[in-house]
């Protein structure tokens, strides 16, 4: 529907009134976080003046179309812009617009008044408004109460989880506190980061940023719902959930019975507003192998195959990455690595 000049108009009416309406106090955030995400929060000069270049560009590109008659929702390309923009005496080029937005796809965009792709800075300004809302705070209250009892450092999750479930049996008229699962959920972080974020060892937002870059790097190029849920700052449920969305890029393969993957190039460009490829669900499904496939072909345990992953033993090759805690091997590396090494994996030798 936004998609419709009428349609983004009465949006943008709707969210003016609905502004009117708050406190003054209310109406001071609201504009802080919207000029941060356009406006650097230092001295600001050199980022104002990019975004009125910006618009600048935007509005030229529009005087354009305008002048070519063109349809609604059309934009002039590079070379009708630069015939066009000589007869309005526009002195604007199309490479100065490209230089301003990066690529002349983005300027068309906000000139047919689409979504545009978001800057880095943009994208971590609004994940750091986003995730330090009050509830993010209320998941590590938890914790933090249960980090008051001193506990030994060694403490984990099921320690955690037996203290909440008594601390809630004898507070009953408290709100209950969250299992150790729904703070890793909500806050989409492993366990003993989750602690340090509540011992204030380390933010939230940089733990999260922390995480996904983790993720992205033993992933080996794909990615799970864990990063994509980071990636979108939401919940791993609601991550889930966004996975199932209409136009969402198809699975790329599935690790044992439960591990979805996706290409997170795809992810990346998807989050970003950009064209994915056309892809076939679960395409390298064939390609991939998992641990119970890998333990099964060099015939070793889980505990076997563990050492094999973890202290570099040659029983096995290494894994081409690791995805949901979930490793997986690509098969024709397993199937070289076994030419190359058949006395090492007997298993494997014999089922070829």
């Amino acid at each position: 529907m936004l998609d419709d000049h009428h349609a983004r108009e009465s949006a943008r009416i709707d969210i003016l009134l609905r502004f009117r309406e708050l406190s003054w106090q209310d109406q001071y955030k609201t504009y802080e976080v919207i000029q941060g995400y356009f406006i650097h929060s230092g001295p600001g000069s050199e980022a104002l003046q990019e975004l009125r270049d910006r618009a600048e560009c935007v509005k030229a590109v529009q005087a354009v179309a305008r002048h070519l008659e063109l349809p609604d929702g059309s934009a002039p390309g590079v070379t009708e812009y630069e015939q066009a923009r000589k007869e309005l005496g526009i002195e604007l080029s199309s490479s100065t617009i490209i230089r301003r937005w990066d690529v002349w796809r983005e300027v068309c965009k906000a000139a047919r008044g689409e979504k545009v792709s978001l800057t880095a800075r943009q994208r971590a300004h609004l994940r750091a408004v986003i995730r330090t809302r009050g509830d993010n705070e209320e998941w590590l209250t938890g914790l933090r109460e249960w980090l008051a009892t001193r506990p030994p450092a060694t403490a984990g999750r099921e320690d955690y989880n037996a203290w909440a479930e008594e601390r809630n049996e004898k507070a009953s008229h408290l709100p209950p506190l969250p299992s150790s699962q729904s703070v890793r959920c909500a806050l989409a972080l492993p366990w003993m980061v989750a602690r340090k974020v509540a011992e204030r060892d380390l933010s939230l937002v940089d733990a999260q940023a922390q995480q996904l870059d983790h993720l992205k790097k033993q992933g080996g190029g794909f990615a799970g719902v864990a990063l994509i849920s980071l990636l979108h700052g939401v919940t791993t449920g609601c991550g889930k959930g966004l996975t199932r969305t209409p136009g969402f890029p198809v699975r790329a393969f599935q690790i044992g019975k439960s591990q979805e993957v996706w290409h997170l190039a795809d992810i990346e460009a998807h989050h970003k507003s950009k064209p994915v490829p056309d892809r076939t669900p679960d395409e390298l499904q064939d390609q991939i192998l998992d641990r119970k496939q890998m333990g099964a072909l060099c015939e070793l345990n889980s505990v076997q195959l563990s050492r094999a992953i973890y202290k570099a033993r040659l029983t096995a090759p290494p894994p081409a990455g690791r995805v949901g805690g979930c490793h997986y091997w690509w098969r024709g590396d397993v199937e070289r690595w076994v030419a190359q090494n058949p006395q090492r994996a007997p298993g494997l030798f014999r089922s070829h």
